[in-house]
């Protein structure tokens, strides 16, 4: 009876997720959403006229918003794992939750208006989320 328990155990631990290998994939979702606000800004600053692909970017944002701290889990910090995303994540998770709620909604409705075609009201709310995620780096982040 207890080698099968052992075995149950051993494969748990096994298909933990390690810490390195989720910094990793936090920062390629967060490099793919800036990837998006990158390109949205180009249309938004009328450097690219097309605003055909607005909605699949900002969906695309949305989409990584919506489980955000997720990707920040226990044992995933800066004292695991180096990386640009600061203690005080853990440190203040209700805020920093609540920083990640906030993108969600804002991000949201960017890419509702992004599916709507009203080109002044996008741009307003590409700010706003711009915002959002600068206000959040500016406590969660290190800079660089």
């Amino acid at each position: 009876m207890k080698k099968p328990l052992f075995f149950l155990a051993a494969l748990l631990f096994l298909a933990a997720d390690s810490p390195q290998s989720i910094v990793k994939y936090r920062q390629a979702s967060m490099k793919s959403m800036g990837a998006h606000m990158s390109a949205m800004s180009l249309v938004v600053k009328h450097q690219i006229s097309s605003r055909a692909d607005l909605a699949a970017h900002a969906e695309a944002i949305h989409g990584v918003s919506r489980n955000l701290a997720d990707l920040f889990p226990a044992g995933s910090g800066p004292d695991k794992v180096k990386s640009d995303a600061k203690a005080a994540i853990w440190q203040q998770l209700p805020e920093f939750k609540a920083e990640a709620q906030e993108l969600e909604r804002a991000s949201a409705k960017l890419a509702e208006l992004a599916k709507k075609g009203d080109a002044k009201a996008f741009d307003a709310q590409f700010k706003v989320v711009g915002e959002t995620c600068n206000d959040c780096h500016q406590s969660f982040r290190v800079q660089d």
